[in-house]
């Protein structure tokens, strides 16, 4: 393998309307190392063209240029050719918003590797993922999309993340089959190596392969009913994702937000770049408050995830941004004048 020279910087073109994105919170992990080595992220962040809070924030995304120009930056300050392993060391299901907690929620192998397949696009629309499934083997590709050329760092961090997730919850002795890279760098070469136990392959783009017996193995702790409750909500965030009035995009941002707390106007504001007087005046046109918008938002969940079977309150009450069930069941009571338990029986 050739030692060729880190990606060089990508010009931004801040203009154009097909510029890559990607969730702004997988850069979490990387203001901690940064932090670690007694290195101020924040400044770095903004030198790049991105805001360190927008980390916190599981609905805001980042140009995926100016997301790579910060990664070789903080490969070069940090002299590390396995930044993305790491970062990924460091990381929390979270940081992949929805998604990363569907993957959480388990199953086999093989369901975590479609479920990634099917929703990778709400994380980045940078690459495509594809699954592809054999006699004897199972592999997730990660190609390009048009005019993008994926950073090794942002891979190896998405790659690591998965073959982490799949030791700690199936076994830690896993190794993939076959590694695919599209970068010949030597170091990084090697410390993917050292990382996956498997001497990374040369190819166009990047890959995954597991045995198939693997694949169909159970990850330990999985909950199928929350699972199941995930997958609908991001089957239809991905249906509404590149369409959708303002209205459908604040609520598809609470839907995202409300687990951690009801927002408040002045949020949405701050998050869609618009003052509190603006966003309550696009409301008014479509005849809403945001009370009346936060409430229609948890109904949509309410009645979404109580078709899932095993759906508890106490899950509901999560999902909604309650502070305990008791206020749950009290708003549910209001809304349908019944209790959530009669409500379901009622419905079947």
């Amino acid at each position: 393998m050739s030692d060729q020279s880190k990606p060089e910087p990508i010009a931004t073109d801040k203009s154009s309307l097909e510029q890559p994105k990607a969730v702004a919170m997988f850069l979490r992990p990387l203001a901690s190392l940064l932090r670690q080595q007694g290195i101020e992220p924040g400044a770095l962040f903004r030198e790049h063209g991105l805001s360190l809070d927008d980390t916190n924030n599981p609905e805001s995304q980042v140009n995926v240029t100016d997301t790579s120009n910060l990664l070789s930056a903080a490969e070069d300050l940090l002299q590390d050719p396995s930044l993305g392993i790491n970062m990924a060391r460091q990381s929390e299901y979270s940081v992949f918003g929805g998604l990363g907690l569907a993957l959480s929620a388990g199953g086999s192998l093989l369901s975590v590797l479609q479920r990634m397949t099917r929703f990778q696009r709400l994380i980045s629309n940078a690459v495509r993922a594809e699954l592809v499934i054999g006699d004897d083997k199972v592999s997730i590709h990660f190609h390009p999309n048009a005019g993008h050329t994926p950073h090794p760092q942002g891979m190896q961090y998405v790659m690591a993340n998965l073959v982490r997730l799949v030791r700690i919850r199936l076994d830690s002795t896993l190794n993939p089959l076959q590694v695919l890279v599209a970068h010949e760098n030597a170091a990084y070469c090697a410390r993917m190596a050292r990382y996956f136990r498997v001497e990374p392959e040369q190819a166009d783009h990047y890959a995954i392969v597991f045995a198939r017996d693997a694949a169909n193995s159970q990850l330990h702790s999985s909950d199928s009913q929350l699972a199941a409750m995930l997958d609908a909500t991001l089957n239809e965030r991905l249906a509404a994702q590149e369409k959708g009035s303002l209205v459908i995009q604040l609520s598809l941002w609470l839907e995202g937000q409300l687990p951690e707390g009801e927002p408040s106007l002045a949020d949405a504001g701050a998050q869609f770049h618009m003052s509190v007087r603006s966003l309550q005046r696009r409301l008014n046109e479509e005849e809403l408050t945001w009370k009346q918008l936060v409430e229609r938002t948890r109904r949509t969940l309410v009645e979404r995830h109580l078709k899932v079977p095993g759906t508890t309150v106490t899950q509901l009450a999560f999902l909604l941004g309650f502070s305990d069930v008791s206020s749950f069941s009290r708003a549910f009571k209001k809304w349908y004048g019944v209790s959530p338990s009669q409500f379901r029986a009622n419905a079947e």
